[in-house]
């Protein structure tokens, strides 16, 4: 959630000019990596709780 809002700041700033292209940029990689930080955090605990399903 607070990924997609850094993007939606980040692509506001640049729009009223406040952030540059690279900024911009570096924003947009920064953002990536936090969403696949907790997508792989998402499917660690699926992975458990599938795993833990499977036990029962």
């Amino acid at each position: 959630m607070f990924a997609a809002m850094g993007w939606i700041l980040s692509r506001r700033w640049k729009k009223d000019n406040e952030l540059s292209e690279d900024e911009h940029k570096k924003k947009g990689a920064l953002v990536q990596a936090a969403t696949d930080a907790a997508i792989a955090n998402i499917d660690q605990a699926l992975s458990a709780k599938e795993e833990e399903i499977m036990q029962v």
